[in-house]
């Protein structure tokens, strides 16, 4: 296709990356979507997002209900599972984390940085309690107030001065919103090579992560333990945190590196 001048390749530009927008709104909300939702979650005017949505209609990757709603087809599925596959440590990490969520009863998650600096999950194991933490693979989650983020960033020094340079928002009243806090916090973590939070993401919910290595010792994902907050007392930090370590540490032995399991004392001060 031939172009008459920059202004209209770069709208075409523009135009494919709104429609990308509008799929991964679509794909973020989780459940079929009315336009009026799909409009609020990208901020677009309403006909321009009814043109893109129509787009990825007629390009099989969004289907309409009867209701009028929109929601995600196999299609689009079938290119992000690509991408999961394509994650070594997706595949390799599942028996330990099976292992883990039988240990412990809790849902866990295998969890690696998103572009936007926060976390995804890309490997879960759900728990067989009948209250438990609920969660989906592909969910994106801030990387600065959970225990899988701060075991990542911890060791991304970029990337954590990237996010911590950016409005925090305040989800709970647990929720630390002081960049200078949340270094300290991140420093703790490399020194004691896990993370703990408590109700600062979700009010309801907290959890315990660790680090997990590729074969040249880098920090590629984190490895964690999701807890309802009622459950999450004392005695059980103190008894999940090696299993989630033992946990990250054998998955990074699966990766290539060569890890000296250390026992640390942790403080719950």
């Amino acid at each position: 296709m031939q172009y008459k001048n920059n202004l209209t390749r770069n709208q075409v530009i523009a135009s494919a990356a709104g429609t990308l927008e509008v799929l991964e709104a679509i794909s973020q909300l989780g459940v079929p979507s009315s336009l009026g939702s799909i409009i609020s979650a990208t901020g677009r005017p309403k006909g321009t997002v009814h043109r893109m949505v129509s787009t990825l209609v007629n390009t099989g990757f969004v289907k309409q209900d009867e209701a009028g709603h929109y929601f995600l087809t196999l299609k689009a599925w079938r290119i992000g599972s690509v991408a999961v596959q394509t994650l070594d440590i997706a595949d390799k990490g599942r028996p330990i984390l099976g292992k883990l969520g039988s240990e412990t009863g809790e849902t866990v998650h295998l969890a690696v940085l998103d572009p936007s600096g926060g976390v995804v999950y890309v490997s879960k194991v759900e728990s067989p309690k009948s209250i438990s933490v609920q969660t989906r693979l592909g969910q994106i989650n801030p990387s600065w107030c959970t225990a899988t983020g701060r075991s990542i960033i911890a060791f991304n020094e970029s990337v954590a001065q990237t996010v911590l340079s950016e409005k925090l928002d305040k989800f709970t009243n647990k929720t630390i919103t002081s960049p200078d806090k949340i270094k300290k916090l991140l420093d703790e973590v490399k020194v004691k090579g896990f993370a703990v939070t408590l109700a600062e993401n979700h009010p309801e919910m907290g959890g315990i992560a660790a680090p997990i290595r590729d074969h040249t010792g880098k920090v590629i994902a984190s490895c964690g333990v999701a807890i309802p907050e009622f459950r999450m007392n004392a005695d059980l930090i103190d008894r999940f945190i090696p299993l989630v370590v033992d946990a990250a540490n054998k998955i990074s032995n699966l990766l290539g590196y060569t890890t000296t399991l250390i026992k640390k004392e942790v403080s719950h001060a």
